[in-house]
């Protein structure tokens, strides 16, 4: 297989589920440059009025955000109140049982505590947790299928129950993604009763505008806190709320060969931070690499050993793009 990556960021193309390119250039790159036919500003003004009219005046908050206490969720509830007129809302955090990060404990904290705001920590049924991850993970190699379909679905169920109109969620996937051209502001879960939006459709999403908002409000970075040294990533604000949550990721590389490193490299061309040679190289570098802590929190979590994680990569690992080095890693054939 002829390996290819967009002659814009350095992205592996013809491999990413659902991701489309136009003359060797990713859609991603393409939605970078729609941007700027949106007009952010009415978005927003929009935005504003659309909270006020929907405003549902018999219940006690006016939306409900989804939050893993990242810096979309510390950005997104910073402007519903700053910029929107939101006067209050509900948190929902679905947690995983995976070890958290200091990091992550003190943002989701700091992010409740800066509006006193309500949060509600929905865990799941441990034992239910651990087998439909190592359903995923044995049968697709897609280990947190299940709860990121939670992630989505929990928000809009708790909004519903309590009649709160409004759901606010971060980027819009399918146009930051490269699989749509239409940067959507509401989600396709949205129904009569309950509206779902991006925020990442009303403000034009970065990961930079994200972590600049956050810091604003006291987010953390994991080199804050000296409890994990991450390995096969280049930043220290996404991803970071717990750690056997970065297998998730990891695992794209060994059917898809990219992983983290990939899609924050090539948003960094996207953003101006890096030039597309640069992110080649850390790519190169890096994205091939499984953090051990990671993967250690992982296994101990769902209950398997080493030897079955490392078994159970080998029979999903795409042998078209990929092949092992001299120390038993798997490597994209084109960067060896």
């Amino acid at each position: 297989m002829e390996i290819k990556v967009c002659k814009a960021c350095g992205f592996i193309l013809d491999t990413r589920p659902n991701m489309k390119s136009e003359n060797g250039i990713c859609l991603s790159c393409l939605n970078k440059d729609r941007k700027n036919s949106i007009d952010w500003k009415e978005r927003q003004k929009w935005l504003t009025a659309y909270i006020e009219k929907t405003r549902n005046r018999n219940v006690e908050w006016d939306c409900v955000v989804g939050v893993s206490g990242g810096k979309d969720s510390c950005a997104i509830v910073k402007r519903l109140f700053e910029c929107h007129g939101v006067k209050k809302a509900l948190l929902v955090h679905f947690c995983d049982e995976f070890t958290p990060s200091l990091a992550g404990l003190h943002n989701l904290d700091n992010l409740a505590k800066k509006y006193n705001l309500d949060l509600i920590n929905f865990r799941c049924a441990p034992q239910t947790f651990v087998e439909e991850t190592k359903k995923s993970f044995f049968e697709e190699l897609h280990p947190l299928k299940w709860i990121e379909s939670q992630l989505y679905s929990k928000p809009l169920e708790i909004a519903a129950a309590f009649n709160i109109p409004l759901v606010f969620m971060g980027e819009n996937p399918a146009f930051e993604y490269g699989e749509s051209e239409e940067c959507e502001i509401f989600h396709p879960a949205s129904n009569e009763k309950t509206k779902v939006i991006f925020m990442g459709s009303i403000w034009p999403y970065s990961n930079i505008d994200s972590l600049e908002q956050a810091e604003k409000m006291g987010f953390k970075q994991l080199s804050d806190f000296d409890d994990w040294q991450r390995q096969g990533s280049i930043d220290d604000f996404t991803q970071i709320d717990s750690k056997g949550y970065m297998i998730q990721h990891w695992t794209k590389f060994i059917k898809f060969g990219f992983q983290r490193v990939s899609d924050m490299a090539c948003r960094f061309v996207r953003e101006g931070k890096l030039t597309k040679e640069q992110a080649l190289q850390l790519i190169k570098d890096s994205d091939y690499i499984c953090d051990p802590l990671a993967k250690k929190d992982f296994c101990r979590t769902i209950g398997i050993t080493v030897q079955e994680f490392d078994e159970t990569v080998d029979k999903f690992a795409n042998k078209d793009i990929l092949v092992k080095d001299a120390n038993g890693k798997w490597r994209r054939k084109d960067l060896l």
